[in-house]
């Protein structure tokens, strides 16, 4: 609740308190959001299904990956560059891979791997002390990394090893102090050092860059149709209208931008569909999906997992998180493989 709060209500509360022409009701979906997703979390449900042995859960998960990257390794080992591991050239690698790779089965796989299954993998050979599982699964991510240098999967990494010990309570708070002193040390240095590298890292991208393309997304299609997902899961039966993708109309038309992506929140993702009706569809299948992972009991070592699920939630369209980044996927590996791990690992 802490993370939705941080992320979500309070960057929201800085946009519309910093512009008058920010719409209110902005920022009273997001206070909406928040509190039904508090009030879901009451909700507890009972999943009395069966689940794989927790002692092989890693190495069943790893086989699986293993053959599962091949194609990976087929498709992406010409555009591998190692500077990338230092954040260099970062950019020019994602154009280089985004123009010449076209392939349906890594575009939907690579979240599944790099968000959700590794990460399972790397906290549970932490756990059983398995060196060479662990070795292997970081190696395996750091690859994922490379095949389009995607900075959230390096961050994740990351993630999962700092938050491997102490529960929820204060992972959470320790992450908040962390973010919270990082954007004061990163105002510092724009202010007496002219060195705004980390505001914008920090501040401007994780926290208000989201917040200010709801408004654009809320003030375009105020006055344009809304889609009706035609652009998602309804495309065969609604036309789409644009010539791309929606996220690239919000950039041209805000930013001058055509090629960058402008990323959609959940919440302006549903208005763009429908609206008020498709803001509402959007926080109460949210809170849905955040209630059923509250109730399955799972340890606070797998803390950094859903971290990068809150990112995926704050930066992406619902439909896309839950089918392509592999929402629905960690749903199911939370029920039969993570449930009730909170009384066998803590």
């Amino acid at each position: 609740m802490n993370l939705i709060l941080f992320f979500f209500v309070v960057p929201a509360g800085l946009v519309f308190a910093s512009s008058s022409e920010v719409l209110p009701s902005i920022f009273l979906y997001h206070n909406i959001f928040f509190y039904t997703t508090y009030l879901f979390s009451k909700i507890k449900w009972n999943f009395n299904s069966p689940t794989l042995k927790f002692h092989q859960s890693g190495p069943v998960l790893l086989t699986i990956t293993v053959i599962g990257i091949i194609p990976f390794i087929v498709e992406y080992a010409p555009y591998i560059n190692l500077k990338n591991l230092l954040l260099i050239d970062v950019y020019e690698t994602r154009t280089l891979v985004s123009q010449n790779i076209k392939n349906t089965y890594t575009a939907y796989t690579y979240s599944w791997f790099s968000r959700m299954i590794l990460p399972i993998i790397i906290v549970l050979s932490i756990y059983f002390g398995n060196r060479k599982n662990l070795i292997l699964s970081v190696l395996l991510l750091l690859f994922l990394y490379l095949c389009g240098a995607h900075k959230m999967v390096f961050i994740g990494l990351i993630f999962v090893l700092i938050f491997y010990k102490y529960d929820y309570l204060e992972k959470t708070r320790y992450f908040l102090l962390v973010m919270t002193g990082f954007i004061c040390i990163s105002l510092l240095a724009t202010l007496f050092f002219d060195f705004t590298y980390l505001w914008d890292v920090s501040f401007r991208r994780v926290l208000i860059l989201t917040a200010l393309l709801d408004y654009c997304y809320f003030d375009f299609f105020t006055y344009n149709e809304p889609l009706y997902w035609s652009h998602s899961f309804l495309s065969t039966f609604v036309d789409y209208k644009y010539d791309v993708l929606p996220e690239y109309v919000i950039s041209e038309v805000y930013f001058n931008k055509p090629d960058v992506n402008a990323n959609v929140g959940i919440i302006s993702d549903g208005f763009k569909n429908l609206r008020t009706w498709g803001i509402l569809i959007s926080i109460i299948l949210t809170s849905l999906y955040f209630s059923i992972l509250n109730s399955l009991n799972i340890s606070p070592k797998f803390f950094g997992l859903f971290v990068l699920l809150v990112f995926s939630f704050l930066n992406g369209a619902l439909s896309t998180i839950l089918l392509t980044h592999g929402g629905i996927l960690l749903l199911l590996l939370a029920i039969f493989v993570l449930q009730n791990t909170k009384q066998r690992m803590d």
